[in-house]
């Protein structure tokens, strides 16, 4: 299996990713009797588009996100979005009623409408979770025979297991003819095996087989140079929904804490020494290496499916959608969390923010954004992060 199936599997689920972001906005928006004027995925120039009632759907060019344009957002500008794209061929075929307007309905309906793109993220996040649980299982932390991957004694120098043909996958299950069940049994049964030739039993693709090698030392122990899988626990139907809830809300609060080391975690990346070309073997977790820009998380995801990974495949998918459910929080315009803080004003103090007054912020914001992104992609062209699930 190769990384380009993984990569597009990705790209593929970050897509459908942006549509339900902004079909959450899209849904709670119609709900309420909000009028949504255009609906599109992308910015730029629009490569296709079909109108039907009153909504404009449609592609633009840039795939690199998307948006939901709700009448009244802004009184300005012929009530135009401020930060809408290609404002120029809006075409409102009549005025829309006020009460039909975004400003004009409740601050807790305005609230619910723009945070619901982040709670539509959190929901997908939550329901692939539930998913591990059920389908996968959690790891219980303890080792079993099963082989994870095989490991070399030292540069050039293979293990017993390659020696032997064994490799990942296959489950050993008897050494020299004493059974083993677990990988304590496999540990007592190579303890006094060093420097000796044994016969190793084991189980690939459902079918016994057999290989013999000479057990390596160390310490007095023998061991064949290979490391296991971690046992894991399926979790039943309705149990699986408290423990994902749970685990949403650890990696969430994580997640915030991280953003909180964003910084010196960039500058640890930009100081870094540049890892292997192929992306080494690596160690440690993801988030050790400091921020990771979406080539570089295209690129593991790539590389989980190439390795057989599905779980970890989809524990990117989790972190993505969390972080960026989070970050669209963040009050900073124009971010959904940014229109939160100005309906949040609002009620406090009874007064609209100027959104004309906004618009020099927004720029700014969007400007440091992009070059951040740039930055992240260059340093995982450069300097990209090590795979560390090997």
């Amino acid at each position: 299996m190769t990384s380009l199936l993984g990569i597009t599997l990705f790209v593929l689920a970050l897509m459908l990713a942006i549509f339900l972001h902004e079909g959450g906005h899209f849904a709670t928006a119609k709900f309420f009797g909000m009028k949504v004027e255009r609906f599109f995925l992308g910015f730029g120039p629009t490569v296709w588009s079909f109108r039907r009632g009153e909504t404009e759907y449609g592609i633009k060019a840039l795939p690199l996100g998307g948006f939901c344009k709700i009448a009244g957002m802004s009184p300005y500008e012929n009530d135009g979005n401020f930060l809408e794209e290609d404002r120029s061929v809006q075409a409102a075929a009549e005025p829309t009623p006020p009460e039909r307007q975004f400003r004009s309905k409740p601050a807790w309906q305005r609230a619910i409408v723009l945070a619901a793109g982040s709670i539509t993220h959190f929901l997908v996040a939550i329901l692939l979770t539930w998913m591990v649980l059920v389908a996968i299982g959690i790891g219980t932390g303890q080792a079993t025979t099963t082989i994870d991957r095989t490991v070399p004694l030292s540069v050039g120098q293979p293990s017993p297991a390659q020696k032997g043909g064994l490799r990942a996958g296959d489950q050993i299950v008897a050494v020299s003819g004493r059974p083993v069940s677990g990988f304590n049994d496999l540990r007592a049964a190579l303890a006094d095996k060093g420097d000796q030739q044994i016969t190793i039993e084991y189980v690939r693709d459902g079918q016994r087989r057999s290989t013999t090698v000479v057990a390596a030392s160390q310490n007095g122990r023998g061991f064949l140079g290979f490391q296991p899988t971690e046992q894991t626990r399926r979790i039943g139907v309705l149990a699986a929904l408290p423990e994902s809830i749970k685990l949403f809300w650890d990696t969430t609060v994580a997640t915030v804490k991280g953003l909180g080391s964003f910084v010196t975690g960039l500058a640890d990346r930009m100081t870094a020494p540049q890892a292997a070309p192929g992306g080494g073997a690596g160690g440690g977790e993801v988030g050790d290496s400091g921020p990771i820009g979406i080539v570089g998380i295209t690129r593991l995801a790539g590389q989980a499916v190439a390795n057989n990974q599905w779980a970890i495949f989809i524990a990117i998918l989790i972190q993505l959608n969390i972080v960026v459910g989070v970050f669209n929080l963040l009050p900073l315009p124009p971010m959904d969390g940014g229109y939160l803080a100005f309906v949040l004003w609002q009620v406090v103090t009874r007064r609209e923010v100027d959104l004309r007054k906004v618009v020099p912020v927004a720029a700014l914001i969007v400007g440091l954004l992009v070059m951040l992104t740039v930055g992240l992609v260059w340093l995982d062209i450069t300097n990209p992060v090590p795979y560390p699930f090997r």
